[in-house]
């Protein structure tokens, strides 16, 4: 099988498409031809060799895919032959032909989805449901404050929010255009932080009230400024530093309980390498059932071929992208024809994975 290497830390230049073995299944778990596979944020922090200390060499990135089960282990007995799955691993392995997963780590998909949208499901919707559900308890009528809304967590947080009947709902985006694709998933308002004070827009719009949850991935002044618009019993919840490149222990402020005492506000976090599906299973049920309900999708911002993985991370480092990066990685027992659209300089034929997947009966 052809799969994505990293010999070392880096620049995007450090991942190089090689040929393997093919993998065996776990005794009871399943073995997954990858139709397409998801780049996170994550994924470009631990390239550079930032996301853990303990990180090892080489390593073969990618926390999420989307296929179809070609082998299974004696022991496995919930998915098929021929399934379509979301295949979840926090410990990688994703950006490949095929890869192994346990029976925690193989997921049933929402119906109706594309590999490519399965692909960009699972951390993104499951990170904002999280968040917003399990941690901050967000009521139907909340206000709400999303956060870099133009990328993969944000675009899906800003849908699970309409969805829930809150409002207003107000994004965060760098620019003019991202800013209307995120009013067109749901957003009531959408800031342009690099030409306005989100902060103002949020007083506005909450009649000097402030939100009462806010989903942050910025740090820096993003994160200071959010504490600072929270209304009295207001939530934030916060999944990552994005601004940060530095040690994110020296360069995030501590807060103290004083503060959260004083001001009747509750902050959380989430890492997402803490969603244990496995052993929180209702919740990916609740998910799933909603997302069909409402008929929502993932916002998929680029479709890359699996050779070209490192201008799918240039473009997701660079800020770029809007909604999710996707890699479609051919296999030999999958449809293939042109995927369109594609922000590529080549012309290379790849996966057109697009059309919705049947699924067993």
């Amino acid at each position: 099988m052809r799969y994505v290497n990293q010999e070392a830390f880096g620049e995007p230049g450090v991942l190089a498409v090689c040929d393997g073995p093919d993998p065996v299944p776990p005794p009871d778990g399943y073995v997954v031809a990858v139709r397409a596979a998801g780049c996170n944020y994550a994924d470009v922090v631990e390239r550079r060799g930032r996301y853990r200390k303990d990180q090892v060499l080489p390593a073969v990135l990618g926390k999420e895919a989307a296929g179809v089960v070609v082998e299974r282990g004696p022991r496995a007995t919930r998915f098929e032959i021929g399934d379509p799955v979301i295949v979840v691993r926090f410990d990688n392995g994703c950006y490949a032909e095929l890869v192994a997963a346990g029976p925690g780590q193989v997921l049933r998909p929402p119906r109706g989805y594309s590999f490519v949208e399965m692909a960009a499901f699972a951390n993104c919707f499951a990170t904002a449901w999280y968040a917003m559900h399990e941690i901050a308890r967000v009521r139907p009528g909340d206000s709400v404050l999303v956060q870099a809304a133009a990328g993969g967590v944000g675009t899906a947080a800003v849908a699970l929010a309409r969805s829930h009947g809150c409002a207003p709902i107000i994004g965060t985006a760098g620019t003019p255009e991202k800013c209307s694709i995120v009013r067109g998933l749901g957003a009531d308002a959408c800031v342009d932080y690099s030409a306005a004070d989100f902060g103002e827009v949020v007083l506005e719009r909450t009649h000097g009230t402030g939100v009462d949850y806010c989903l942050e991935s910025v740090g820096g002044d993003v994160y200071r400024r959010s504490l600072e618009v929270l209304a009295p019993m207001g939530r934030m919840v916060v999944i990552g530093f994005s601004s940060i490149s530095a040690d994110y222990a020296t360069e995030i402020p501590r807060l103290h309980p004083l503060h959260l005492f004083h001001r009747s506000i509750l902050v959380g976090g989430l890492n997402v390498d803490h969603l244990d599906y496995a052993r929180r299973a209702p919740v990916w049920d609740r998910l799933v059932d909603h997302v069909e309900l409402h008929g929502l999708r993932p916002h998929v911002g680029g479709i890359y071929p699996l050779s070209e993985v490192a201008a799918a991370h240039d473009a997701l480092e660079s800020r770029r992208t809007v909604g999710k990066v996707v890699l479609a990685v051919a296999s030999s027992d999958g449809p293939t024809a042109a995927v369109h659209e594609r922000p590529s300089p080549t012309d290379e034929v790849v996966l057109d994975l697009r059309d919705p997947v049947a699924h067993p009966s």
